[in-house]
């Protein structure tokens, strides 16, 4: 009974630390070179090649981050991740990014780790799983949209929304 009694008391300190949590929101664009032109920042690591699928296909990748859509635009750092085409429907799969900072004013030198499920035909939600340096403990959400593709490049705007439980 004394234990249940302890648990309520601290119930609210809880809950106010939840409520009072501040949503620290990020936005900046990826920028991908695909595989076979110069300055490739994306290769596929593994492939069936079965009936054209990409069904089962790995990608790696370590993309530019920058301020805006244009590639002339300030260099913030870089997305290091993978991408596993496993829908079999082929509109989506799972990616494992880390975006690291390198020119993101008090972000330099910190890092926010994601995973989730990409759609290749809209918006995509993921989650924000970690982070480290100043973003260390970070936990929430992040989405994508296409902005722009061509024969050789795509631009991806990404919105991050999380907390540091700090």
């Amino acid at each position: 009974m004394a234990a249940a009694r302890f648990l309520l008391c601290l119930l609210p300190i809880i809950i106010c630390s939840v409520v009072n949590a501040e949503l620290t929101h990020l936005h900046f664009y990826f920028h991908e070179v695909d595989a076979g032109t110069p300055n490739a920042t994306v290769v596929n690591v593994a492939s069936l090649h079965r009936n054209s699928s990409t069904f089962g296909d790995v990608n790696v990748f370590d993309n530019e981050l920058r301020e805006g859509p244009d590639p002339a635009s300030r260099l913030i750092g870089r997305a290091q991740g993978l991408a596993v085409h496993a829908s079999l429907d082929e509109t989506g799969g799972l990616t494992a990014i880390n975006f690291v900072f390198s020119d993101y004013g008090a972000y330099s030198g910190s890092t926010l780790a994601t995973q989730g499920h990409f759609i290749t035909t809209g918006p995509s939600e993921r989650s924000i799983v970690g982070g480290t340096g100043k973003l260390r403990f970070a936990r929430g959400y992040m989405t994508s949209k296409l902005l722009r593709s061509t024969d050789t490049a795509i631009v991806v705007v990404f919105d991050m929304h999380f907390t540091l439980d700090h």
